[in-house]
């Protein structure tokens, strides 16, 4: 793997513990604002953005970087992902909401593009010391309690009734959300991170099978779909099977462990009327 990968790293683990880990179950009233109903930011997440990027652009000299912050105060740099040269993405905490709540299932999320491909990606799971980190054919690997392993999926159970996953349908169109809450409704165990961070980590070691989305902003998938991707997953979308792209902002989508199950599960999913 690239130094890229190193370097990144440890960016991550160190705005983590100089601007999230400190506030986590610490936050004053004041440090918590509701961008629309139910979507929080807070002083960690501008903090964290604000000093993740100049590093990142150093990096790669002449990248731009898209942040979710950033992006919510300034919606034109959007337009960032139809451009061909090189960008960060950047959720710097994912699951603001859980943050927000003390739970402790939330993430920093790093991915670069090139040509409209993501090339390396990067989850952080602060609370755990764990990280999830991949390059476009050189795998996925889960650095955690001083080992490194490659990772992989797996394959999903055959039987619905020994499937794992979770179901965002918040965004998604009446007939789409209709199919998947109907075909949730056989699916015994879900997680319900509401964490992209954690769902993405979980599909890629294989210790859940199924994750649907619909809203597909750059900085929530893009890392998480190239993680999944090296460790054997797919990410696609149900309306086309169309492998996600990171210029793909809104569309119902299925990640899975492998293709056959994306292929069984999206089917089933279509016949749920």
């Amino acid at each position: 793997m690239s130094d890229h990968i190193d370097q990144v790293s440890e960016l991550l683990r160190e705005v983590a513990a100089l601007e999230i880990l400190p506030r986590f179950r610490e936050l004053t009233e004041g440090d918590i604002e509701e961008k629309s109903k139910g979507d929080f930011v807070t002083i960690a997440d501008r903090n964290a953005e604000l000093w993740l990027v100049p590093r990142l652009i150093e990096i790669v000299p002449g990248s731009r970087v898209l942040g979710e912050e950033a992006t919510a105060a300034s919606p034109e740099l959007l337009s960032i992902v139809e451009d061909a040269s090189p960008y960060w993405t950047v959720d710097p905490v994912d699951g603001t909401g859980n943050f927000v709540a003390g739970r402790e299932t939330f993430g920093v999320m790093v991915s670069l593009v090139e040509a409209g491909q993501v090339r390396q990606a990067w989850i952080y799971l602060p609370v755990v010391d764990a990280l999830a980190v991949a390059e476009e054919g050189a795998g996925a690997f889960w650095h955690a309690n001083g080992a490194v392993e490659r990772i992989s999926t797996g394959r999903s159970p055959q039987d619905v009734s020994e499937l794992r996953g979770a179901f965002n349908v918040r965004f998604m169109e009446e007939t789409w959300r209709d199919r998947v809450e109907l075909f949730a409704d056989r699916v015994p165990r879900k997680s319900g991170y509401l964490c992209s961070a954690w769902d993405y980590t979980d599909l890629a070691r294989g210790r859940q099978d199924l994750v649907t989305y619909h809203r597909m902003m750059p900085w929530d998938h893009a890392p998480g779909s190239l993680i999944l991707k090296e460790a054997g997953g797919v990410l696609r979308n149900l309306n086309d099977g169309e492998e996600y792209r990171p210029s793909t902002l809104g569309a119902p989508h299925l990640a899975a462990r492998d293709q056959e199950s994306w292929e069984r599960f999206a089917e089933a999913i279509r016949r749920s009327a």
